[in-house]
């Protein structure tokens, strides 16, 4: 899927003769709005290395909201998934208040605050984590990173937003729906994958 296919089924549903990136701010319109819904997945998980006495992790650039964070250690086992902090940092701030700095061990827990993800307890040792998560959309659309499922809801999203935006009222009553009904299809069939989350 592309721009320019995306862009062709609008100019026959519209009538129109659009050229290339002339719409792109409906197509992108359409992939925001998409992607409110949690409907794209980081295709891979965010991998950072972590040593013994570290305790941050860094959001990833494209970082929406997260799925899980996964420990492996130096033997190549792989823990469970951390728990968010039940009190948020707050929280986290008083179990380091109540365990002297020196208190290190395998991580359990972890908090999002400030752009970092704190983990509890500080490292004990080396730690490889896996970052599972929902993504934002780049602002371009020389790459449409919704796989072919979306295609439908893409097509009819982007010639809902042209309309709109092109102020062709005759369109929008009849592609409004069309696309909440498409778009409502792929939420369902997307559901938010179970998490113990609470990023």
């Amino acid at each position: 899927m592309t721009e320019e296919t995306i862009r062709t089924f609008v100019n026959n549903r519209l009538q129109e003769s659009f050229s290339a990136n002339e719409i792109d701010d409906e197509i992108l319109a359409c992939i925001n709005d998409l992607t409110k819904f949690n409907l794209l997945t980081a295709s891979s998980p965010n991998e950072q290395s972590k040593i013994d006495g570290d305790n941050t992790l860094t959001l990833p650039s494209d970082f929406k909201k997260l799925i899980s964070i996964t420990p492996t250690d130096g033997s190549s086992v792989q823990q469970e998934p951390l728990l968010p902090v039940p009190g948020g940092f707050k929280e986290y701030r008083l179990w380091n208040s109540n365990n002297n700095s020196s208190f290190r061990s395998t991580p359990t827990h972890y908090v999002k605050h400030a752009g970092l993800f704190y983990i509890w307890p500080t490292l004990n040792a080396s730690f490889d984590f896996d970052i599972e998560y929902y993504k934002h959309h780049a602002q371009v659309t020389s790459t449409i990173e919704f796989d072919s499922a979306f295609t439908n809801v893409l097509n009819f999203g982007a010639t809902y937003y042209t309309a709109l935006f092109r102020k062709k009222i005759s369109y929008i009553g009849v592609w409004r729906p069309i696309y909440i009904e498409e778009r409502t299809l792929m939420i369902r069939l997307n559901l938010p994958q179970p998490s113990i989350v609470g990023a």
